[in-house]
């Protein structure tokens, strides 16, 4: 690679242009488009159904015309039935684009672009991503790859030291985006502008320039991205060594976390024309780091409703204030994050505490303090307002409704366990001890019989029911509504936005490089399951891979365009190996990670594939920085996990020092018992306790079919229009342990930012909005970062009421509706 001064472009395009210009410039136009828009209001065709997670961004054509611009058909009608609103339609010539970033009036802020236009058909998209690209921007340089081989290693190897350990701390990809700034400024800086000579590998350039670019930091950004996660394999490991006693090689690590992680990289390649290319596979999370990116790169700063200070300003003061504020309710008054003040004023009151509580409650006061608390399911300004219309009432029917209906009523004698919780308990209230029916790693029934049976809190049990509903609601989705745009995708007749035609001056990653990638993954599974007598048996550990395949377009499709994870293959796994495979917990643990690390992967390798589209990465540099970052995180992450199996005394028990008890190891121990030993057959097999929530299957199938049926009869219905089952059933997937607080105050700042603002401010909503979610979580971040290691590793606590008044209620110890009877324990007298 030879070093190379970039070309200075005579005359570089802006990313954006005044006003005053704008009209001067296209005046000759504008009358065109005047016309245009008046024909657009009587000139419309049969209305086509719109993907639901983007209607409430809808323009005044889709209004006029019926048909939603954020739909893969809508898109194609409107084309087809109307003239287009702009004049920079794709030409022989080069076209200046009118607003790179949107950041204009409001009328500019809201103006209809459509798939073959010079910027997205997203305002979203518009908000935060230029749609332009500068080839000579060097990629492959020394400095990105060192800073990113090196942010990896240390994120990985940090996050998954301090997994262990409870309270546990995570360090974030976007901490990544932050600190990978200045120090590429300062590489960019300080290395020479040279080329060295290495002889039989040729001559390498040490520095290209000394600019640090945008697209050297998104490679970073994105290793850090696929990397930083905890992998889930590692779990398996710890119930097996600390919790079963088993041994576990060295080689046997590497090869599990390895092959589990990487499950999904090839997948995510071989359906990257479905999830990755179309326009409508938005990926709102991406949009945060776009935002950060642009404030970080770009100096560009129009007025923005009055508004003239820069996003990066603008970043600087609102990071600032979120890293400090978080002390107080992080650190110094942690009522603030729990703010039930309700409960406070009546402690003893057990239904008061239980409706309203937030430790095990249902959260129904939406206030609090804590971005944390507000972010728990993501920031809510990622999501676009129709997702969160229909997670907010989801929510309200599944949590609010229901629960307190069937814990007072004590059906599955639930009033003698806490309403809500994500723990286990046996007919005395007591979290489940599945040690007590376990021997040696094999379930023992007699010790079973003499023990209790398992009960799940309500909101506990319900989380599975939905699941149920999630995993047939899915399929049928996304096939009914999309099937014919992923078809179109998969054969290559779908037109390109902007973005997907300039990345096709990069070559491809051709489709058999992840064929083979998925190939290899799958022998090396075997051969570690084979060679190290786990007993995953060859044919269980297809039907993994057979269930990645299947799902992989439902849950991809839905959190593409809504931002929302409906990844339930932790309890299809779950259950599947519990029925297949009964009586081996560690099996059943294996069987659920490979299924869903495999969908969970091939998620974000796809995320991260579109944020490379976003910032006009080369595919195949993506393509070997995510192979690099996937291996180099795994390789490090086991190498801790064995020293602190090897170094930390009395590693994952409860009283252990340094509070290294491996709680999501010992969780998923507690798993393995329940659906490996113990199994789904005791619990929701048909004259079992939960039985009745397998209806949800057949219920989760039918309700999408119904609307997709009564759409054809009623096109223009906005309730029908609007209505997304697979996210009204799944947005709820982290209840419990979250509560109602999370959801609750989560649609109040989503409303107030994508419709209060948007609809108001536009132009405001799309300089700042983006910018303020990366502030607030960034700021956060580095915050619970230095309290941790500051404060709370080291045993510093403050004692007085503002962090102990929430603690002190019937919520916070857990008091449940009724007492143990007399007998001592509740349910049947014999299981």
């Amino acid at each position: 690679m030879r070093c190379y001064r970039r070309r200075r472009l005579a005359a570089p395009l802006p990313l954006h242009i005044s006003s005053e210009s704008l009209h001067i410039s296209q005046s000759k136009q504008s009358v065109a488009i005047m016309a245009t828009e008046r024909e657009q209001t009587t000139s419309h065709g049969e209305p086509a159904h719109v993907i639901e997670g983007h209607e409430d961004n809808a323009t005044d054509i889709e209004k006029r015309t019926g048909v939603g611009t954020h739909s893969l058909a809508g898109l194609e009608h409107i084309k087809s039935t109307t003239k287009s609103t702009r004049s920079d339609q794709l030409s022989t010539h080069a076209v200046e684009p009118i607003d790179g970033l949107g950041v204009l009036d409001d009328a500019e802020a809201t103006r209809v672009y459509d798939i073959e236009s010079d910027n997205s058909p997203y305002p979203e998209v518009r908000a935060v991503v230029s749609p332009t690209d500068d080839e000579s921007l060097p990629v492959n340089t020394l400095r990105a790859w060192a800073l990113g081989v090196i942010l990896t290693m240390l994120g990985s190897g940090a996050n998954q030291f301090f997994s262990l350990r409870y309270p546990s701390v995570t360090i974030s990809s976007l901490v990544a985006q932050l600190i990978s700034f200045p120090a590429g400024v300062l590489l960019a800086k300080a290395l020479p502008v040279k080329t060295v000579d290495l002889g039989p590998l040729g001559r390498w350039c040490i520095n290209p320039d000394h600019d640090f670019n945008a697209k050297e930091h998104a490679l970073i950004t994105i290793m850090a991205n696929i990397s930083f996660t905890s992998a889930w394999a590692t779990d398996v490991i710890q119930a097996q060594v600390a919790f079963y006693g088993q041994k576990a090689p060295a080689g046997y690590q590497v090869l599990m976390v390895l092959t589990c992680q990487m499950f999904g990289l090839g997948i995510a390649g071989l359906a990257s024309d479905v999830l990755v290319k179309p326009a409508a596979m938005i990926w709102p999370s991406t949009l945060a780091n776009a935002a950060l990116f642009q404030t970080l790169h770009s100096r560009e700063n129009d007025l923005a409703d009055g508004w003239k200070v820069s996003r990066l300003r603008y970043f600087v003061i609102v990071f600032a204030a979120a890293f400090v504020w978080y002390w107080f309710p992080g650190y110094i008054f942690t009522a603030l994050s729990y703010f039930t003040w309700i409960c406070w004023a009546a402690p003893n009151n057990v239904v008061v505490n239980q409706l309203f509580g937030q430790v095990q409650g249902l959260g129904f006061f939406p206030l609090t303090f804590d971005w944390a608390q507000v972010a728990y399911n993501t920031s809510p300004i990622l999501f676009p307002l129709n997702a969160q219309v229909n997670i907010i009432c989801g929510w309200f029917f599944f949590y609010a409704v229901m629960p307190p209906i069937l814990y007072y009523t004590n059906t599955f004698y639930s009033s003698y366990l806490p309403i809500s919780s994500s723990n286990l308990f046996d007919n005395t209230g007591n979290t489940y001890n599945a040690s007590r029916v376990v021997v040696d790693g094999t379930f023992d029934p007699e010790l079973y019989s003499k023990y209790s049976p398992v009960f799940m809190p309500t909101t506990f049990a319900s989380y599975y029911g939905i699941g149920f509903a999630v995993l047939t609601a899915g399929p049928v989705y996304v096939y009914l509504y999309h099937g014919d745009a992923i078809w179109r995708a998969v054969r290559g007749k779908d037109k390109l936005d902007v973005h997907a035609r300039l990345m096709e001056k990069y070559a491809a990653v051709p489709k058999w490089w992840y064929a083979l990638l998925t190939v290899v993954v799958y022998g090396l599974t075997i051969a570690c399951m084979e060679h190290y007598h786990v007993g995953f048996p060859v044919w269980g550990i297809t039907v993994a891979l057979v269930l990645v395949v299947v799902f992989i377009l439902p849950v991809g499709v839905v959190y593409a365009i809504t931002n929302q994870n409906t990844n339930y293959l932790v309890v299809l796994g779950q259950i599947i190996s519990g029925y297949l495979i009964p009586g081996k917990p560690i099996v059943s643990l294996a069987f659920k990670f490979y299924a869903f690390t495999g969908v969970s992967q091939a998620i974000a390798f796809s995320q991260d594939m579109k944020l490379a589209y976003y910032m006009k990465v080369p595919r195949r540099t993506i393509f070997v920085a995510q192979f690099v970052a996937c291996f180099l995180g795994a390789i490090t992450q086991v190498g801790v996990l064995i020293w602190m199996i090897g170094h930390i005394d009395r590693l994952c028990q409860e009283d252990q020092p340094d509070h290294f008890t491996c709680p999501q190891g010992r969780a998923n121990f507690s798993a393995s018992v329940l659906w490996g030993a113990v199994g789904p057959m005791r619990l929701f097999s048909p004259g079992q306790i939960y039985s009745g929530y397998l209806h949800m299957f057949w219920i989760g199938a039918l309700c999408p079919f119904i609307t997709w049926l009564m759409l054809k009869r009623w096109p223009n219905n906005f309730f029908l229009r609007n209505l997304n089952w697979v996210v009204f059933f799944g947005g709820t997937n982290n209840y419990p342990p979250a509560t109602g607080i999370n959801y609750t105050s989560w649609f109040a700042v989503g409303a107030l930012f994508n419709w209060y603002i948007k609809r108001r401010k536009g132009a405001w909503w799309t300089k700042y909005a983006y910018v303020t979610s990366a502030a607030l979580d960034v700021g956060l971040a580095l915050s619970g970062i230095i309290i941790f290691f500051t404060l709370s590793y080291t045993g510093v606590k403050i004692d007085w009421w503002g962090n102990s008044v929430y603690k002190n209620t019937a919520d916070g110890r857990l008091t449940p509706f009724k007492s143990i009877p007399d007998k001592g324990y509740f349910g049947p007298d014999t299981w």
